[in-house]
């Protein structure tokens, strides 16, 4: 499938997620290798295709708006309000996730979730389930901006959607769990534009050490 993807190659992509398939999708940083979060089967294939132990957690990938808007809504403030700040974009938000919503997800560290909402505009809003998701690449190996970086066997074992050259910096990691203890985020990792990232959360008044 090419950019932008008609509805009805959504829809089919969606449909295999949800049957239990992967998926190499673009976001608004590098290409994501992907499985329904409600789906086992995919998320075990994932964890295996990508020789990712299962102790390690993985991002939730949301690319519709309503499902954004849901697991926002979930957490408490101040998160809920820099998180809403910094997504949709090239962040991924280390939140709380009392409730388990995304337990699939979180490996070791139950009770926790690192949610990414790429900026994609409309294209993939159809595409209304969670994902649990990693960088397609193996593991250590370069972030890859387009599929031709993906290794042949990360790619012989998923759908593709090929948005062509992507930026190729992967996304900014912000901790944002020590706000609800009156702490600080942490950037474990800046992403594509730092400068950006750190006067955000200085206008949120949670700092952002590295």
């Amino acid at each position: 499938m090419t950019w932008p993807p008609p509805p009805a190659a959504v829809s089919e992509l969606f449909k295999g997620l949800a049957a239990g398939g992967l998926a190499l999708l673009p976001t608004d940083t590098v290409y994501g290798l992907a499985a329904a979060l409600d789906a086992p089967a995919g998320v075990d294939a994932l964890y295996r295709t990508k020789g990712r132990p299962r102790e390690q957690p993985c991002q939730v990938l949301l690319y519709a708006p309503r499902a954004l808007a849901e697991a926002l809504a979930a957490l408490p403030e101040p998160a809920r309000s820099v998180a809403a700040d910094l997504l949709p974009g090239p962040a991924t938000c280390l939140v709380p996730d009392p409730e388990g919503r995304f337990r699939a997800a979180s490996g070791a560290s139950p009770g926790s979730v690192g949610l990414r909402a790429p900026d994609m505009g409309g294209a993939l809003d159809a595409l209304d389930l969670p994902l649990v998701a990693t960088s397609a690449n193996t593991p250590g190996g370069p972030d890859p901006a387009t599929l031709d970086d993906i290794p042949p066997e990360l790619r012989a074992a998923a759908a593709e959607l090929d948005a062509g050259r992507l930026p190729g910096t992967a996304s900014a990691v912000v901790d944002l769990r020590p706000l609800l203890e009156g702490g600080a985020a942490v950037v474990i990792r800046p992403g594509p534009d730092p400068d950006g990232l750190r006067a955000l959360l200085a206008r949120h008044g949670v700092g952002g050490g590295v």
